[in-house]
């Protein structure tokens, strides 16, 4: 292992695992390569779904992190494999390999899997929030491509940030409790869940039936004032339901005074 050049880990590295496979560490290579190629096929299913190379965009960023993550793995594995060659000349190089992960290995090893939201936290042992956590994702993203509802792709990144920096904060030791979808259910409110689904109906019968009816029927000009009109009242209507409370709230704690 002594002999490992970096000049060669560094120009295998620019597909991500393929310098862990010449350092002699493939099940790390494994996990970098398959996470590249998850990537890389799911962007291509997300422009085939909705018809729109930007989704690209996605790999095209993740790329480059990936790769560095990786770059400084082997990095670190080559400097502390030298380290123990130099101290032990006689060690064997499967002996080697059993050596634990340390910590930043195993930091950047999650971090480099909640690429893929719930990967990082089924590395860490939390099955449950990790399986959760990829299916409202993924979910999502059907979700979004079978009714055509590509306004809400503002959700996928506010989705993503939120698993990655859980899995951050699980990976440094803060106490995460971990949870499935099925449990958490029951704890929201009926009347929540009535006017997310009533709302998601209207957005349904507006985005699919109403807007390519009237379409057909009327210039694009007028379509595009329907729907910033639309928008406008909803926005209205939700912002008076919200004052109407706020003074419900402060009356009742006058009353209490």
């Amino acid at each position: 292992m002594r002999g490992k050049s970096k000049f060669i880990t560094f120009l295998l590295s620019f597909i991500p695992g393929m310098s862990h496979f010449y350092i002699g560490y493939g099940d790390r290579g494994l996990i970098y390569l398959i996470l590249t190629v998850a990537i890389f096929v799911g962007s291509l299913g997300l422009s085939f779904v909705f018809g729109d190379d930007a989704f690209i965009l996605i790999f095209i960023f993740s790329y480059p992190i990936i790769w560095l993550i990786s770059l400084i793995d082997a990095f670190s594995v080559i400097n502390k494999l030298s380290i123990n060659a130099t101290q032990e000349d006689h060690i064997e190089g499967e002996e080697k390999k059993v050596e634990p992960t340390s910590f930043l290995n195993k930091k950047m090893i999650t971090l480099a899997l909640s690429i893929v939201p719930g990967a990082g936290h089924m590395y860490l042992g939390q099955q449950k929030k990790g399986l959760s956590f990829m299916s409202i994702f993924f979910f999502t993203i059907f979700f979004m491509g079978w009714l055509r509802l590509n306004f809400l792709i503002f959700l996928l990144p506010v989705i993503w940030f939120y698993v990655f920096f859980d899995a951050f904060h699980l990976v440094n030791g803060e106490d995460t409790e971990d949870f499935d979808i099925v449990s958490f259910l029951p704890k929201v409110s009926n009347s929540l869940i009535g006017k997310i689904l009533i709302g998601i109906g209207i957005i349904i019968f507006f985005n699919n039936i109403f807007y390519p009816i009237i379409a057909d029927l009327l210039d694009y000009r007028f379509v595009n004032y329907i729907q910033t009109s639309i928008v406008a009242i909803i926005f209205i209507v939700i912002g008076i339901k919200m004052l109407k409370t706020k003074k419900e709230i402060l009356r009742g704690e006058e009353d209490e005074n």
